[in-house]
């Protein structure tokens, strides 16, 4: 899937927003300054009253908001889509996410903003259909713009998860100088098998290991296409000069190996990680 670059020009593109809309909300936006402070109290009252998510909306956020209102306030009447809206927006978007507040939640509160805008043109006989498109496109550049912002925090939290969980299910572990230890555990498809993979060339590299002792007791399935990466692993180990040794061969694994005609010829297998240790120690002494 292609990442969609949203800057100044792809929100133009998107919502049509020409000189035209801008100069519209820039000409309006004088007679609109009497009614900042009214349109804020509504939103912080709002805000403390929501049945909902006014959990979400502590008095430190309402006080955070007031200290940046006429910032907000400049940008949205005066028609300042330029750049440096779309940073100030992501910046507050990013803040908000940080604290925890639901996308649903901040949405809640531009939606109430952009309606109680709506009726202060209303109020200064400012609401034409051509003021009130334009408001209407800059209102919804803010919402997909923190829509996005979130969906973009989400992400990189799942892949930072994802990584994370990686890293426990390949536990590379230095149990004696120049032996190292993989326990594999549950099921191994194959991006897992890139993980290990990469995960033991790794540990190999920077250790300088001279053994390799993967532990199979803990994997649930063994098919053609887990003991293929097992061979891998194992081929990969020795062209590095780390000799592999496969440990937690039970008697279902074995028979399974053998009814599926895999040739491990070259494997070196053992029955438990204790016998696999022993074969490790004498082999690093050697």
């Amino acid at each position: 899937m292609l990442a969609i670059k949203r800057d100044l020009l792809y929100y133009k593109r998107q919502y049509f927003i020409t000189a035209l809309d801008l100069a519209h909300l820039a000409n309006a936006a004088e007679q609109m300054q009497a009614e900042r402070r009214k349109v804020f109290d509504e939103l912080y009252d709002w805000m403390r009253k929501h049945e909902d998510f006014a959990p979400y909306y502590p008095e430190e956020l309402i006080a955070a908001l007031s200290a940046n209102e006429k910032l907000f306030w400049d940008n949205t009447i005066e028609g300042r889509f330029n750049e440096e809206y779309i940073t100030t927006e992501r910046a507050y978007g990013e803040k908000f996410a940080q604290t925890g507040i639901p996308l649903e939640a901040y949405i809640a509160v531009l939606l109430a903003f952009h309606e109680f805008l709506y009726q202060a043109y209303q109020r200064q006989g400012l609401a034409s259909v051509e003021l009130m498109m334009a408001f209407k496109k800059l209102a919804q550049t803010s919402i997909e713009i923190i829509t996005s912002l979130y969906s973009d925090t989400n992400l990189k939290r799942l892949e930072e998860q994802n990584e994370a969980l990686r890293e426990l299910s390949t536990p590379v572990a230095e149990i004696w100088k120049g032996i190292l230890l993989l326990p594999l555990v549950g099921f191994i498809d194959s991006k897992r098998a890139k993980d290990m993979m990469e995960s033991m060339l790794s540990n190999v590299s920077e250790k300088q290991a001279k053994v390799f002792i993967l532990d199979i007791s803990g994997v649930a399935i063994i098919d053609t296409a887990v003991a293929n990466h097992l061979i891998k692993m194992t081929k990969a180990s020795r062209l590095m000069g780390c000799h592999c040794i496969i440990s937690g061969i039970s008697g279902s694994i074995a028979q399974t190996i053998v009814e599926l005609g895999i040739q491990i010829d070259e494997i070196q297998t053992t029955g438990s990680m204790r016998d696999a240790l022993a074969l490790a120690m004498k082999q690093t002494q050697a």
